[in-house]
C-alpha cells in the first residue's frame, strides 16, 4: 500500500476522479484513502509549518493504493477511503486506466462495500475505484504469491516508514459477513499492546493494511514483528515477522544555515548498511545527496547529511532509503 502525501500528486488524482466520476455509473442500494512499504522506497516527508489563517481550506480527495495478490471472487472495500462508490474502472499492466465496469457494488450490513469483477475484467491487472469520499487503487503485485494457506504472513518484506506501514497480510480462508469486526494488529513491546491497523481492502485470505505512527518499539532486537489476526468469531491467529524500520530528523533551519540531517534505523543489526538518497527540492541544497552509513553510525547520530534552504522552518525531503548489505 502507498502512502501519498505529496498535494501535486493528490491534485493530479482530484482531475482524474473529477474526469472518470459519474454518479449514474454504479447502483449501490441501500446506504450509500506509500510504492508500498518494501526494501526500498521513496518518500516523501512533509513537515508542518506555522499555521495560515489565510490558507484556502480545499484540500483534495483521498487517494490510496493497495494490491491484492488476485482480483478474482468477492472484493471487500472499506467505505472510510471512498465514500459512496461512483465507478469502479480496470487498470492493465502497463498501468493505464481502461474501461468503466459496469457492476453492483453492495453495502454489507456494517457498512462496508462489497463487489466482484465480470468475467469481462478478468485479464485486469488492477482497478480504480472512484467515490465521493476518495480513490482507491488496487493491483496486483508485479510478482504474484500464493496466499499462505495456514500461515499469516505479509507477502513482502517490512519496512516501517516514518511510522508508517502499508502491506497485504495473508491468512487461513475465513468466511466473511461483516469485514469491519476482522482486526489486524502489531505488538508494541514497550507496554505490551496491540496497535491495531486500518484494513482497506481484503478477500477471503488477504488484507491489505496500513498503520499509521507505529513507535520503534514495534520491532524487538531480533528484527521480529508480532502481528495478529482476529477473525470475527474471535479466534486469534499470531505470527512474528521479519521487519525493520526508520527515521530521520531534520531540525528547523535558518536562512542560509547548514543544518544536519540525521535517522534512527532499528530491526537491523549495527553493522547492516542503508543507503540515503536525496532530491533536493526548490531552495534546498542537500549535500551530499547520497550516503551510506552503518546502522551503528546512524544510531550513534553521525548525519546522513547537511540541508541548506533559502526558505526558513520545517523542511520537506524527498529521499530514498534502502538497505544495501
Amino acid at each position: 500500500m502507498t502512502r501519498v502525501s505529496n498535494f501535486l500528486v493528490l491534485s493530479a488524482l482530484a482531475l482524474i476522479a473529477a474526469y472518470f466520476v459519474h454518479p449514474e455509473a454504479v447502483s449501490a442500494p441501500g446506504r450509500t484513502s506509500l510504492a508500498p512499504s518494501g526494501a526500498e522506497a521513496e518518500t516523501l516527508l512533509a513537515q508542518a509549518g506555522g499555521d495560515d489563517q489565510d490558507a484556502p481550506s480545499y484540500s483534495p480527495p483521498r487517494y490510496t493504493e493497495v494490491e491484492l495478490t488476485s482480483l478474482d471472487g468477492e472484493i471487500y472495500i472499506n467505505p472510510l477511503y471512498t465514500g459512496k462508490v461512483s465507478t469502479v474502472r480496470t487498470i492493465d499492466k502497463n498501468g493505464l486506466i481502461g474501461q468503466k465496469v459496469d457492476i453492483e457494488v453492495r453495502i454489507m450490513t456494517d457498512g462496508w462495500r462489497k463487489f466482484s469483477l465480470p468475467p469481462s475484467a478478468g485479464g485486469a491487472y488492477g482497478v480504480i475505484v472512484s467515490g465521493d469520499e476518495g480513490i482507491l487503487k488496487i493491483s496486483k503485485p508485479a510478482e504474484t504469491e500464493t496466499p499462505s494457506g495456514g500461515v499469516l504472513k505479509s507477502i513482502r518484506k517490512l519496512v516501517i516508514e516514518f511510522g508508517y506501514l502499508s502491506t497485504v497480510f495473508s491468512f487461513p480462508r475465513m468466511n466473511i459477513l461483516e469485514p469491519g469486526k476482522v482486526e489486524l494488529g502489531v505488538l508494541n513491546i514497550a507496554d505490551n499492546k496491540f496497535i491495531n491497523g486500518s484494513i482497506v481492502a481484503m478477500k477471503p485470505d488477504q488484507a491489505a493494511v496500513e498503520f499509521q505512527d507505529l513507535p520503534a518499539t514495534a520491532v524487538n532486537k531480533e528484527g521480529m514483528m508480532r502481528v495478529s489476526l482476529k477473525e470475527p468469531g474471535g479466534t486469534f491467529i499470531n505470527s512474528d515477522i521479519q521487519a525493520w524500520g526508520y527515521n530521520i530528523i531534520v531540525s528547523e533551519t535558518d536562512i542560509d544555515t547548514p543544518a544536519p540531517i540525521t535517522a534512527e534505523v532499528f530491526g537491523l543489526p549495527d553493522g547492516a548498511e542503508i543507503r540515503f538518497d536525496f532530491s533536493s527540492l526548490t531552495g534546498q541544497v542537500i549535500s551530499p545527496s547520497t550516503k551510506i552509513l552503518t546502522v551503528g553510525e546512524i544510531n550513534k547520530g553521525t548525519p546522513v547529511s547537511t540541508i541548506t534552504t533559502k526558505i526558513g522552518g520545517a523542511q520537506p525531503l524527498t529521499v530514498t532509503v534502502k538497505r544495501v548489505r
